[in-house]
């Protein structure tokens, strides 16, 4: 079995005045293909999206995995562990009023997490977090959510070091290249092309890879990292998707993933057991 963790960063695009949450007013642009493809999702949403449009995130819920993606989409290592767990309870509270139900899964503001996150996140009843970037090719430049290599599937990670393997009880679900260490998400999606990435995914087809995207990539915008946006992206989305599907992988939610990781099936080979 072959896994696919498909999700959205659900945040206001920064640097653009003018229309902040266009990628939140048209996400069905991106979820319609989702639908098309039968393929289950987890939206990572900011406490902003739950203010600016608590409606929408009621209607998403109704076919998506709903998760945490901070209050404000401010990195964690740019504030205090005070500011932080602040955020977090705030995020919970408003996500309750809008669904009803606690959230499940965090991932942090351009993946930047430490280990003193994860405590924070037990304390509110978070079963997984989905920050970890666990392969970059740093030759090419760098991204702030990289700080070093980590597992590339599933894993309880360490309470001394959160990317290595260890005692935690929150499950990391790592945002896993597609193959040689090269991201597997919306922005190398639009810059590469599908021909790429069917090319190293025919050749490679990890047991388990992420994909993720953000709400602002299936609308046309400019300035850096523009490239493909919009309506270019949305076709390259469904071709992948498609592609996806051919050659045998399964898509799941956060939620899955931490269900079957923490209870593993004899045809799980990827999963494992807590310790």
């Amino acid at each position: 079995m072959k896994i696919c963790f498909l999700s959205i960063d659900v945040e206001k695009r920064v640097n653009q005045s003018n229309q902040p949450f266009e990628g939140v007013d048209n996400l069905d642009n991106i979820l319609n293909i989702f639908r098309k493809h039968s393929v289950p999702a987890t939206l990572f949403v900011t406490g902003e999206v739950l203010e600016y449009s608590p409606d929408s995130v009621k209607k998403w819920s109704k076919d998506f995995e709903i998760a945490c993606h901070s209050y404000w989409h401010i990195q964690l290592d740019k504030i205090k562990l005070s500011e932080r767990e602040r955020q977090v309870k705030d995020f919970v509270n408003r996500y309750k009023d809008v669904l009803r139900y606690p959230p499940k899964g965090f991932r942090a503001p351009r993946n930047v997490i430490d280990n003193e996150q994860f405590p924070i996140l037990e304390r509110y009843g978070f079963l997984y977090d989905s920050s970890v970037f666990p392969r970059y090719p740093v030759s090419i430049g760098a991204y702030s959510g990289y700080r070093g290599r980590a597992p590339i599937i599933p894993y309880w990670p360490s309470k001394k070091n959160y990317r290595k393997k260890g005692e935690n009880s929150i499950l990391e679900i790592p945002e896993s290249p597609a193959s040689f260490d090269i991201p597997f998400v919306g922005t190398w999606l639009r810059k590469l092309g599908t021909k790429f990435f069917k090319f190293i995914l025919k050749i490679k087809k990890p047991k388990f890879t992420s994909f993720t995207i953000h709400s602002w990539d299936g609308v046309k915008f400019e300035g850096k990292s523009s490239k493909n946006s919009g309506k270019i992206f949305l076709k390259q989305l469904d071709e992948i998707l498609g592609f996806l599907k051919s050659i045998g992988y399964e898509f799941k939610r956060g939620e899955e993933i931490y269900e079957e990781f923490f209870r593993p099936q004899a045809d799980q080979p990827w999963a494992g057991k807590h310790k």
